[in-house]
């Protein structure tokens, strides 16, 4: 029998890519949640006839109390940002987005763009200040969130413009520091950075009338050179609308508004194909006889 601590640590494993991606692909619990059952941190009850999604909804109330790792941190920015103050038909969700050296662990585009580096209760300051700079020449916003008690530890760690926000115990989200406005210090190239093949050859055909016609070898760096050129209020405009389109269409906000509360971040971070969202779908809506024992 494992301690609490590490049969909450065992439960928080459930809420990870490779355990949503392969009840996708099979459309079946029994392999990704065996070690779950294993050690008894979730229990087979034949009486118990809720459904996959109840289970998970369960097992991340117990982890949201008594573990805020970093996925609870992006599962409440889903919930409170995307469904709470916009809506998932407006706002896209970026989960871990490449940027510069870095990678933002949420971004979130509506009518401009916000970057969200989570610092939980497990970590340090290390890296803080060279990741907001990555993040500060590609977003609008940037915000560093936290647990209240540690917004003083990171307050001097970071450029003014930064944005501070706790995340209280209960998922409440309370922006202690304003993020300053950054459009007009953004740099076009790392901005080209972020962008998928597809999305600068439209904008590179947008903006200069012609799409180039090169060997996947040569056309990226052909095309960065002339998106350099372009303004930092221009390529931000691009990059909302690249952003906005990943999260947005009607099949993903379809998708990810049937899943748990739960499972949201996942339901973003996660890339499924129509299958496999519709197996996922169908998995959590099973009665399992699955409950959870912490």
């Amino acid at each position: 029998m494992t301690n609490l601590p590490d049969r909450i640590r065992l439960l928080a494993s459930a809420f990870t890519r490779p355990v949503f991606a392969a009840m996708a692909r099979t459309g079946d619990h029994d392999v990704p949640l065996r070690a779950l059952v294993k050690a008894g941190v979730l229990k087979t009850h034949r009486d118990d006839r809720q459904p996959l999604s109840s289970v998970f909804d369960e097992a991340w109330d117990h982890i949201a109390r008594t573990y805020r790792n970093e996925y609870v941190y992006k599962n409440d920015l889903a919930s409170r940002l995307v469904f709470g103050r916009h809506s998932p038909r407006t706002a896209s969700f970026q989960v871990e987005l490449p940027v510069g050296r870095s990678i933002v662990d949420v971004a979130v585009a509506n009518g401009t763009t916000t970057a969200y580096e989570i610092k939980t209760e497990y970590d340090t300051a290390k890296r803080l200040k060279t990741q907001t700079y990555d993040y500060l020449q590609a977003f609008d916003r940037v915000f560093v969130v936290t647990h209240p008690a540690h917004l003083k530890r990171f307050e001097s760690e970071v450029d003014s413009r930064v944005g501070l926000i706790s995340l209280s115990t209960k998922g409440t989200l309370s922006i202690r520091r304003e993020a300053h406005s950054n459009l007009e210090r953004l740099d076009s190239a790392t901005i080209f950075r972020c962008l998928r093949q597809s999305e600068y050859l439209d904008a590179i055909e947008m903006l200069f009338g012609e799409r180039p016609s090169l060997p996947n070898g040569l056309i990226g760096a052909y095309c960065e050179k002339l998106f350099s050129t372009v303004s930092s209020e221009d390529a931000h405009r691009i990059f909302v609308n690249a952003l906005r389109a990943r999260t947005t269409d009607s099949n993903t906000v379809g998708f990810v508004s049937q899943l748990p509360t739960s499972l949201r971040a996942l339901g973003y971070a996660t890339p499924l194909s129509g299958r496999q969202r519709s197996n996922i779908l169908a998995l959590l809506s099973k009665p399992v006889g699955l409950t959870v024992v912490v």
